[in-house]
């Protein structure tokens, strides 16, 4: 299956919404479609953190971005 880029962007959003708003992955995939940049059964890497960094940075959502560095503790 090859993914499109809603899809991508619904997946970092998805992982961001587990990381930074609490949302449980069951309640993700039921609501939605069930895409993440992580496997979501698993905790959240500082690697995947910068790379939804660097994603939210290149849309300018600036304000995920200082949620994300604060996580980091940069």
């Amino acid at each position: 299956m090859e993914l499109n880029n809603d899809k991508i962007d619904l997946a970092f959003r998805n992982s961001y919404a587990l990381l930074v708003n609490g949302e449980e992955a069951t309640d993700i995939i039921s609501s939605r479609e069930g895409y993440f940049i992580h496997h979501p059964a698993r905790p959240i890497t500082p690697e995947h953190i910068e790379d939804m960094l660097e994603y939210f940075s290149s849309r300018d959502e600036f304000e995920k971005c200082i949620k994300l560095k604060e996580i980091l503790g940069k």
